[in-house]
């Protein structure tokens, strides 16, 4: 099967490279119009269970984000002068460009 993956932004770039682990025969061809290192936005936010998933998946790729990301799991918020915060909720952020050159390298 030959697939055209039109954008090499995160989804686009991980989508491709499951596609490839998933079925190794498969022709799939990214299309990108700005340079590999260019990138717009600031950090992309993965849940706990998203990496749970991740690892499942494309332990390799996991491992690579996990050892550039930083983790929280709580979120704290202010509502009318007072002080909200929750614990447990579980995330990891990493930058969008880190995390593009993450993928960029393994597709």
């Amino acid at each position: 099967m030959r697939i055209v993956c039109i954008g090499g932004g995160p989804a686009g770039l991980y989508f491709a490279l499951l596609m490839k682990k998933l079925h190794p025969a498969h022709s799939i061809r990214v299309i990108e119009r700005n340079r590999p290192y260019d990138t717009f936005g600031w950090g992309v936010v993965f849940s706990d269970a998203t990496m749970e998933s991740m690892k499942v998946w494309d332990p390799e790729t996991a491992a690579e984000i996990e050892n550039a990301f930083n983790h929280w799991d709580d979120i704290e918020v202010w509502i009318k002068g007072t002080r909200q915060r929750t614990s447990g909720h579980g995330f990891v952020g990493i930058g969008r460009k880190k995390l593009l050159n993450i993928l960029q390298a393994r597709c």
